[in-house]
């Protein structure tokens, strides 16, 4: 049941993160996570954090010769815009989440984006992430794929896509366990509701 649960949450993470430029991974099947270190701001827990994993996620599309994200900054609890209880709820979740993302043209400049795909995975690899979930294909409509995949590194879940078709689109987000599970499935629900 807290298999069937998590990915759930991380369905509902996505999307809710999508939102705020963020996304999640999948859970380990060896047990829960460990909580962040008490007094810690979520995602920066003992040793590896937002920063580090960020740091991880840019260094690896950048060797790979993926273009800048050119993402917004998300959400935090001090935003002006974050007034209700879903904004903080998104803020919190955003402040547990790295995240990179680019499509269109730019993507093939200098090369396939598939391979650039697959040289950045190479890359989190040399920086300790461990491939969880090996890549997997889908077929989009009837011209386009999918692949995706799923890493692993200090507590943190990292997934990663490529889409290809009419659009490229490759992205890579990383959200830390500990920190998504601490939200409660009615937290989940406020989060994903539409907007009044």
């Amino acid at each position: 049941m807290r298999r069937i649960w998590r990915a759930t949450v991380c369905g509902a993470a996505a999307a809710i993160l999508a939102l705020t430029t963020t996304g999640c991974g999948a859970a380990e099947e060896d047990g829960p996570p460990a909580s962040s270190a008490a007094g810690s701001p979520p995602g920066e827990g003992k040793g590896f954090g937002r920063a580090a994993a960020q740091a991880d996620i840019d260094a690896a599309t950048s060797a790979a010769g993926l273009p800048a994200s050119g993402r917004p900054e998300p959400l935090t609890s001090s935003t002006p815009a974050v007034a209700t209880e879903k904004d903080r709820l998104k803020a919190r979740a955003a402040a547990c989440s790295a995240h990179w993302m680019a499509a269109g043209l730019e993507l093939g400049e200098g090369g396939d984006p598939r391979a650039k795909f697959d040289a950045t995975v190479a890359a989190l690899g040399e920086r300790g992430w461990r491939v969880t979930r090996e890549p997997r294909e889908e077929q989009l409509g009837k011209e386009g794929t999918m692949v995706s995949l799923t890493l692993k590194k200090s507590g943190w879940s990292l997934m990663g896509r490529h889409t290809a078709g009419a659009l490229d689109m490759v992205s890579f987000q990383a959200t830390e366990d500990a920190c998504m599970n601490e939200f409660t499935e009615a937290d989940w629900e406020l989060m994903l509701s539409a907007d009044e």
